[in-house]
Formats: structure tokens, sequence, C-alpha cells
């Protein structure tokens, strides 16, 4: 097959952006989790982990019952040992029976080896709506570990006892990414961003473990009107939040430092505004090659309202300014998950489809100075 007319099918077979080697960085997209897949409706809110000498994992709330948070959901994980190009069989690694799992974040301990997971739980016949009302029980918080990169986990442990207030209505861990905080001595700090309702009012804070996840404390509340956040470190004492603002209560992403590694949180100061259109964004620092200990940020969110056109933003000042972007998905898209991969590239999954936003999640690589070769969408920087 000549090589344009491949590219052309694989471009309408994916309903897509595909930019060109000319553009300046090709992109792969291979699609891990497709709607209908495993007899499950849809697959939503991705994670992503991977390090070196290691596979690629790629996780999915994986919807049995419906297109909404609610009936029987479990947590699929598939697997790839080509850096994404192919993707093992799909593992469930969570099925609480008809109960609804979701909001899975990955973080890994760098001194012990173990991949752990956070995700939580309510009853399936219980909507968001009547959790944040308090007219049902509140979400439930758990945790799993895997020592053997993923190929088998344990069983869940709930750890709402200390994860959350027993007032709380609707919990989320991330989802996404979560941090491992390094010590100059001693064991490091295992971080999962979340967030949940008090009151009707969502607000996000981090849970975080000191002893390689035996018990998990939650930190004070870092803003009101916020979901979803992301966290990265800014600098060795320094972490800085990216959450989403809920509708309503701003145009922009909520933003929020912490100075004792999560505990608490500020507004933070000197931080260009970046756009909120009413969906999760992925936010993550990624060490720039072949450089002195530089470092780039990315942030992914679509760039208008209604889900449509992912872009992928990047900065080169700590935050101060995002002026350059590329699009990633022409069409409708939303939520996404980062982690740097193999040689330097970005990986991203990320929510997608021709005509629906939930027809796909799709794998996607990209180098970050792909990024710095073109301005950003007029009113996506501040």
């Amino acid at each position: 097959m000549k090589p344009h007319l491949a590219f052309l099918l694989l471009t309408l077979w994916l309903g897509g952006f595909f930019p060109t080697a000319a553009q300046g960085q090709p992109l792969l997209y291979t699609v891990p989790f497709r709607a209908g897949d495993g007899g499950y409706v849809i697959y939503r809110i991705p994670a992503l982990w991977w390090m070196p000498k290691s596979p690629l994992l790629a996780f999915a709330e994986a919807r049995a019952s419906g297109r909404r948070m609610a009936g029987d959901i479990d947590i699929a994980l598939r697997r790839s040992f080509d850096h994404g190009q192919t993707w093992e069989p799909m593992q469930i690694v969570v099925d609480l029976d008809k109960d609804a799992c979701g909001n899975p974040c990955v973080v890994r301990d760098e001194s012990t080896g173990r991949i752990w997971l956070a995700f939580t739980r309510s009853r399936g016949q219980d909507t968001e709506e009547q959790i944040v009302a308090g007219t049902v029980p509140g979400t439930r918080v758990y945790v799993i570990h895997s020592d053997d990169q993923g190929a088998t986990w344990s069983d869940p442990r709930e750890i709402s006892e200390t994860a959350r207030e027993p007032d709380w209505g609707w919990y989320g861990t991330g989802p996404g990414l979560g941090l491992y905080l390094r010590r100059n001595q001693g064991d490091g700090r295992l971080l999962i961003p979340a967030y949940h309702s008090e009151g009707g009012i969502y607000r996000t804070h981090c849970l975080y473990s000191d002893d390689h996840g035996e018990t998990w404390q939650r930190g004070a509340v870092a803003a009101e009107h916020s979901s979803e956040p992301q966290i990265a470190e800014l600098d060795q004492r320094t972490l800085l939040m990216n959450a989403r603002t809920i509708a309503g209560h701003g145009q922009t992403r909520t933003l929020a430092v912490s100075s004792d590694r999560g505990e608490t949180w500020k507004p933070a100061d000197g931080l260009a505004a970046l756009p909120e259109n009413e969906c999760q964004g992925a936010f993550y620092r990624c060490f720039r090659s072949g450089s002195d200990g530089q470092y780039d940020w990315v942030f992914t969110h679509p760039a208008s309202r209604g889900r449509v056109g992912v872009h992928g933003w990047i900065s080169e000042d700590g935050g101060k300014t995002w002026p350059k972007a590329q699009l990633l998905w022409s069409g409708p898209s939303a939520y996404t998950a980062m982690i740097r991969t193999e040689g330097g590239l970005i990986g991203m999954l990320m929510e997608c489809g021709s005509k629906d936003v939930y027809e796909q999640i799709v794998f996607v690589k990209f180098a970050p100075e792909w990024l710095k070769a073109r301005k950003a969408p007029v009113g996506a920087s501040k």
C-alpha cells in the first residue's frame, strides 16, 4: 500500500486530526478502548502509567449499564509492551458486583516498585446528583496495588475512614496520575489528588501516605468550587494543583500551591490563567530532553465548550505563560491523561470520536517540542 493511501485510511478510520511529518512531528494513534468492546457500553475517565523497562498501563472506567456515572461500572486495564503500538487483551482489575467503581488514579512507590491504583465506589442505583444532595450514601474510597507491573492486582481495600469525612457526599480520586514525592532522607510520600462534595459544594484536596500505602491521610481543602485536580512539582519545595473550576464559578482553571507536600494549600500567584471549558484537563511536568534539569509544562483540554477540539498547550517558564499549542483532535474530545514515555515523548490517552465524544479512548504520542511550533488559540492564554 502506498504511504499516502495508508495515511488517508488511518485518518478516516480514526475520524480525527492526524498531523503529518511535514508539520513537525508525526503522531501515533492507537485505540486501547472502543465503545462496545467486551460487552461494555462505553469506556470513560482514562489514567496512564509508564516507566523505563516496564509496560505501558492504560486504565479506564468500563461502563456496562449506560453512559452516566451510575449502574454497573468496572475498571479496565490494557498493557502495551511496545510503547502503545499494540495492546494486550483487556483485564478487569476492579469489579464490585453491580456497583459503580471509577475515577482511577495511579501512582508508583519508587522506593518499593509497587503500583497503587486509587478509585471510588458508589451503589449502582445511585446517581451523582443524589449523592451530592445527601439523599443516598456517600461515595467510598478504595485502593488496589500491583507488584508485577500490572499483571496481577491485590483485592480492593477500603480507606474511607481516613480518606473522607462522614458528611461528605460525592468523592473522586484524580482521575489520572498521582505523584511520588522524594525525601532527602528516608522514604517518600505517595500523593493522590482528590475532590469531594460537602453541603452541595465541590472542593479539592489530596490524599497522602508516608508508609508505602499502608495508611492514608487527607489534607486540608485546597479550593472551593473545584474538582478533578492534577498535581505536579512546581519546584523542589512547592506543589502546584491545576483543577477544574465548577461551571458558573469562573472562566479559567483553579490553581493552588502547597509548600508542605500537599497537606495545605493557598491560591497560586504569578501564573497565567488557563481556559476552563467545563471539562477535566490533564496537567504534567515533563523533563526537557537534552537540558540541564529543565522542565516544560504541558496541559491538555478542549479549546472550546461542548467538548470539541482537545489541544495541547506548553509552557517553558513554569506556567507564567502558555503561548504555544497544537490541535490533538479536531472533533468531539474530552478527558485526557498524560505521562512521559520512551524517548522523551508524551504519551496521552484521550476520549474522542468522529461523531460522539465517547466512541473510543485513543492513545497518542508526540514530542513536547512539537507543541512549540504553533501559537495557542486566541483567548486561551492570558
